[in-house]
Formats: C-alpha cells, sequence, structure tokens
C-alpha cells in the first residue's frame, strides 16, 4: 500500500467516525450483513477526479465531495467506517465482483447494461455534456456537430459510450476520432493542449470543474445547447450482497424523509439533481438515455 493511499484511507475513517458522533440507528445497522457489522467498515472504491462528487481537497490528501459527505452521514446512522480507497474509473466494476469493495461510490449512471451485472441504488439525476474550448472555435451545438473532430472521454464511462455511438452515425467523409483517459483530468489537459476538439463529462461534474478552472491558460466551457445520458446515477453493490443495498437504500431514504439528504445537496450546488424517493435498478424508467440528435 502507498503511503498517500494509506493516508487517504486513514482519513476517510477518522472523518467517517467523526460523524458517528451522531446517534446510530439501531433499525438500520440491524440490515447489514454480519460480516460488516462485526467488521465494523465497508470497503468502497472511489475515481477522486468527479468533483463535486469526489475529489482531493487542497492537501491533495484528503476525500471530499457530495458524495463523500453522504458516505459520513451514512455511517453516522449504520455505526460503521466507509474506507474509501482511490481507484481507475474502469477498474471499480470488477474490483466489486472480486469482492475486493463493498461498494463503488464516484459519480456511476446506472444503465441498463450495467444493472446486468450489479445492483445500483439510484441516489440522484445526471446528465451528460459536452465541453469544448472558450467561444467553441468550432460551434458545437449538439453531439452530430462532432463528426469530423478528436473528442474523449473517461474509460468505461457513459460519455465514453455515446461518443463511441456518435461515431457509427459520422459520415466517411467526416469520421470522428475518439480517444479514452483514465480521469477527467487527463482528457481536460489534452484539450487544452490541442490533442482533442472536444469531450463529454457528467454535467455536475463539468460546471464544477470548468468553474473552478486554473486562471492562467486555455480556458474549457460548457456547452449548453444539449444535454444525453440524462438518468439516475447511483452507487454500485455487487449482486450477491442484498443485505448492503437494502440498507444503503434504507438509509438514504432515512436521509431524504428527515431532511439531511437535501442540506447535503444544497451544499454541494446540486439540489436540482435531488430525487424525492430511493429506487433500485430503475434505469429503464430512462430507457432513452442513450438517444442522441
Amino acid at each position: 500500500m502507498t503511503s498517500k493511499l494509506f493516508v487517504l484511507m486513514a482519513a476517510a475513517i477518522l472523518g467517517a467516525g467523526a460523524a458517528q458522533a451522531a446517534e446510530v440507528d439501531p433499525a438500520l445497522r440491524a440490515m447489514l450483513p454480519e460480516a460488516i457489522r462485526q467488521a465494523g467498515e465497508i470497503r468502497v472504491g472511489t475515481d477522486p477526479q468527479q468533483p463535486p462528487y469526489d475529489f482531493y481537497d487542497t492537501d491533495n490528501t484528503t476525500l471530499i465531495g457530495l458524495e463523500q459527505d453522504l458516505a459520513a452521514e451514512m455511517a453516522a446512522r449504520l455505526g460503521v467506517k466507509f474506507t474509501f480507497s482511490p481507484a481507475q474509473f474502469a477498474s471499480i466494476i470488477p474490483a466489486i465482483q472480486a469482492g475486493r469493495f463493498d461498494l463503488g461510490i464516484s459519480a456511476f449512471g446506472d444503465f441498463i447494461e450495467r444493472e446486468k451485472i450489479l445492483d445500483i441504488i439510484d441516489y440522484t439525476l445526471e446528465g451528460t455534456g459536452l465541453i469544448v474550448l472558450e467561444g467553441n472555435p468550432h460551434n458545437i451545438k449538439k453531439i452530430s456537430d462532432i463528426c469530423g473532430l478528436r473528442a474523449g472521454a473517461v474509460q468505461g464511462s457513459i460519455p465514453l459510450q455515446l461518443l463511441d455511438k456518435q461515431k457509427g452515425l459520422c459520415p466517411a467523409d467526416r469520421p470522428l476520432e475518439v480517444l479514452q483517459f483514465p480521469s477527467n483530468d487527463q482528457a481536460k489537459v489534452a484539450m487544452r493542449s490541442g490533442r482533442l476538439d472536444v469531450s463529454l463529462d457528467t454535467v455536475g461534474v463539468a460546471a464544477y470543474t470548468l468553474a473552478h478552472q486554473p486562471q492562467t491558460g486555455k480556458k474549457l466551457e460548457l456547452v449548453d445547447t444539449a444535454k444525453y445520458a440524462v438518468g439516475y446515477q447511483g452507487i454500485l453493490v455487487g449482486k450477491n450482497n442484498p443485505e448492503l443495498r437494502d440498507a444503503i437504500k434504507a438509509t438514504l431514504q432515512k436521509m431524504i424523509d428527515d431532511g439531511a439528504y437535501g442540506k447535503i445537496f444544497a451544499k454541494w450546488g446540486l439540489s436540482q439533481n435531488a430525487v424525492t424517493t430511493i429506487t433500485v435498478n430503475d434505469a429503464a424508467r430512462w430507457a432513452d438515455y442513450m438517444k442522441l440528435d
């Protein structure tokens, strides 16, 4: 284990422990699998490049964000620690399947294909947007406008699937070149260096990142005329772990009902993404989420 990972995990444990000053809910705690109650820990995989959901604070060690706050509140009510480990986005699902993580919390979209291999606890709404250089030099208004350009997104993400779908729709004389990146920050570096003309990202992540981008160098902006893959984001849990799934679902619903959930969303400027009911594997509600222009 690297020293940075150890410090990060320790910080997550301490943060969850501090939250446990709040009252533990015995009914919610009783829903947890016995093994987790005994261990006192839920192991979570996250890609810390997803602001405002999961990202490093200015010390480049402490994880902060909306999902971190939700996890801290759940830890307080369940009486266990949420121990976060950083991982590349595309590696988290295989790690859950292999039993290395109990949960995946990293701005994951819910879609029907993903539900076949994992259970997804739907706790917020999101969409995918187009990111361009400031001034929009290629006059991109919708995804069909990117044919003939170079576009990129994170490996294993819905934005990448959208790009691959659009690639198949572009005419032969205007092919779309699609590049994959391990993280969102690397895609943005590629745009500023001229390797990419456009990138796709979660709207909430993009809006927060671009509002806090460096004041020097090339600026990026979010195209406000189109949004794709509108649907749920959720917390991932293995198909073999229904007790944990149901405990997390019930805890989040209790947080909605008593107002704690809404306060966290308001803190991070995402109140418009909030839901009133926590569902599981509800992607069919948004069956046309992969629709393009």
